[in-house]
């Protein structure tokens, strides 16, 4: 199983319940798009961790994109980047 891990800009970032089921929803919505099983996703205070039997391309590629589209909408909402070297 492979795993890639996101880290928030900020140690608590990721503690607010309303931002981490967001995160978390576009990871598996992500993964679902693309016709692949959702990564099993561990949300902890400043990180996002993403584990899929998928090939460790196709892992980085969600990984990415919930880096981009979570990363933007933050930006946007509250002027703060939310992923570690935006």
């Amino acid at each position: 199983m492979n795993l890639v891990t996101l880290h928030a800009a900020h140690p608590t970032s990721l503690d607010d319940p309303a931002l981490s089921a967001l995160v978390k929803a576009c990871a598996q919505e992500t993964a679902e798009h693309h016709g692949i099983a959702a990564p099993e996703v561990t949300l902890l205070a400043d990180r996002i961790e993403l584990r899929a039997n998928v090939a460790m391309p196709l892992l980085l590629a969600i990984a990415a994109e919930v880096r981009r589209s979570t990363g933007r909408w933050h930006t946007a909402k509250y002027g703060a980047q939310l992923w570690r070297g935006e």
